[in-house]
């Protein structure tokens, strides 16, 4: 039967015929149904002409099926089940599972935020793989094409179907070598401004927050450097006599690793908010459920780590 016409028949019929299969008996049906026998009987007649077969005949020892009901019940058992799976939420168990999820964040979250996520992963759920691919503001409006799970990020704004959760929050810190003359000499805005700069440039920005904060100073920068990636910008301001201004997380994090000294940021800031997030249709998924939950309380703890010891 193609599929357009199963609306002219009454589907609910089906249940009622695969109870009285297994009960063959109307009273008993009816009782495992909750319906009365009245009820049972007319569906069995509904069942006959949908058939066109009488599917049952009456003996002392209850209902026998014809050989037409015989040949259909082990494709109706399978098919009730099927659709019972389709209906009923699947069940996921993270210790069997073998699922693979996809990840967007950017080096500074796969290098310092994630290592506890992926450590937590391989503990619980050793045949989950993860893939991650670097987080670009563009991904906020593709989420729905590029088929990636979760992103790590700061966003102000999102779309419609983007969900998300708060994870903690930020302020922004400067870095300079280690033999720098602001570590000596200190740093108050106008030394700030009049220093070159470098600027981590995920989307390939021309300008940073910073240059907004400064504006409203009427102030500028020179930006020397502009790099896409956040460790690689750590790693060349070591060699020069660039200020990087980056998140204090990050800089808390890997400074001394690249003989960098902390500066505090010479001016008055807001925090900014750092988000899981994910598209609608991942809303239900039991799969996904698991996932966010496990990175929200990873990075969660992780980021209130990092301002507990913050000294800037």
């Amino acid at each position: 039967m193609p599929v357009d016409n199963l609306s002219s028949s009454d589907l609910n019929l089906l249940p009622v015929l695969q109870v009285l299969m297994e009960e063959r008996s109307v009273t008993r049906a009816a009782g495992r149904l909750n319906l009365t026998q009245p009820a049972i009987s007319r569906s069995l007649a509904r069942l006959r002409v949908l058939f066109d077969d009488p599917l049952f005949t009456r003996t002392p020892q209850g209902l026998a099926p014809t050989p037409r009901a015989q040949g259909i019940a082990l494709d109706l058992q399978k098919s009730l089940q099927d659709i019972s799976q389709l209906i009923e939420p699947p069940r996921f168990i993270a210790a069997e599972s073998e699922h693979s999820f996809r990840m967007a964040s950017s080096d500074y979250g796969a290098h310092v935020l994630l290592p506890e996520v992926i450590r937590r992963l391989s503990r619980e759920a050793p045949g989950i793989s993860l893939e991650i691919v670097p987080w670009r503001s563009h991904l906020l409006h593709e989420m729905d094409q590029q088929n990636v799970d979760l992103a790590v990020c700061s966003i102000t704004d999102a779309p419609a179907m983007i969900h998300g959760r708060g994870i903690g929050q930020d302020k922004f810190a400067c870095v300079v070598r280690d033999s720098h003359p602001l570590v000596e000499q200190g740093m108050d805005i106008e030394r700030y401004a009049s220093h070159s700069h470098a600027l981590i440039t995920m989307g390939g920005e021309r300008k940073g927050a910073v240059d907004y904060l400064l504006e409203e100073r009427g102030l500028s920068r020179r930006i020397a450097l502009r790099v896409p990636h956040f460790i690689a910008a750590l790693a060349l301001v070591a060699n020069t006599d660039y200020i990087l201004t980056a998140p204090y997380g990050l800089v808390r994090s890997c400074a001394s690793h690249y003989g960098l000294a902390i500066l505090p940021f010479p001016m008055e800031q807001k925090p900014f908010t750092y988000s899981i997030i994910w598209h609608e249709r991942y809303m239900k998924e039991p799969a996904h459920i698991w996932f966010r939950q496990l990175v929200y309380e990873e990075l969660t703890q992780k980021i209130s780590r990092l301002q507990l010891e913050c000294t800037v």
